[in-house]
């Protein structure tokens, strides 16, 4: 008996426990659901943007270094050692002789014979050679995966102008600039940024944005006062005060021992 007590406490404890819990967790649950529909909200202005992989896979492909490519290009390596190496050759060659001969002992025979020899020789020569050593290893095949160091470098350097872009695309959002050289260098470095990588991309990127806005519909307008423009949509300060009060709310709810 003193034992089902005991484990009807216990069980009791264990779901005061729980309730405790919830009760505690449940306005951070609200809050942080709260601010990751804010978050999305926020990164839904740059849908009209390629993602990060389109990116990545239009400058493997601009540069011509996909991991397909180079597998061809390695087995095509290995594979060239059994194409024989080919010369062909060509001799063509004139000869002309002539002679006089002037007997002194017999006149009687004449004077002076002369005698003219010519000849023309033409020759042709064609010979086949295997390296068939290479079939084991190619050096070249060491050029080939040096590829796979360019591809990686250039993933990451795509990589990084792609959230350095847009890390400020949000800080300009979220906290336009006031005065004037503030904005023009934010709109300079974001043009810089994007002209980088239209120029590892062959283009594709602003090509892409232009494509998205025109099936979109979206339209570029001009900034008014009090508010921001960015990749054709016009947004107010409505947003930025929404945020920020979320972001108070959230730490107000915060229970505290």
């Amino acid at each position: 008996m003193k034992q089902a007590n005991a484990l009807q406490a216990k069980a009791l404890q264990a779901k005061t426990l729980l309730l405790t819990l919830f009760v505690a967790l449940g306005p951070l649950a609200v809050s942080e659901a709260r601010a990751d529909s804010e978050v999305d909200e926020v990164l839904e202005k740059f849908d009209h943007e390629p993602k990060i992989r389109e990116v990545q896979v239009a400058a493997i492909k601009y540069y011509n270094v996909s991991p397909s490519k180079i597998a061809s290009l390695r087995s095509r390596t290995r594979s060239k050692a059994l194409i024989p190496g080919i010369a062909v050759g060509f001799t063509n060659s004139l000869s002309s002789f002539n002679r006089s001969v002037d007997d002194i002992i017999f006149r009687n025979v004449g004077i002076a014979k002369l005698e003219e020899q010519n000849a023309d020789f033409v020759g042709f020569s064609a010979s086949a050679s295997w390296s068939l050593d290479r079939l084991v290893f190619n050096a070249e095949e060491l050029d080939v995966m040096s590829l796979i160091g360019i591809q990686d470098g250039l993933q990451r350097e795509v990589t990084a102008l792609y959230y350095v872009r847009r890390r400020l695309q949000i800080e300009m959002l979220l906290n336009p600039p006031k005065t004037l050289a503030s904005r023009l260098s934010g709109r300079l470095r974001l043009e810089e940024l994007t002209g980088l990588l239209d120029a590892y991309t062959g283009g594709y990127f602003s090509r892409k944005i232009a494509k998205n806005q025109k099936n979109k519909g979206v339209s570029k307008v001009t900034p008014k006062p009090g508010k921001v423009i960015y990749a054709g949509t016009e947004q107010s300060d409505e947003l930025r005060m929404r945020l920020r009060s979320s972001e108070s709310g959230s730490k107000s709810e915060v229970p505290t021992r």
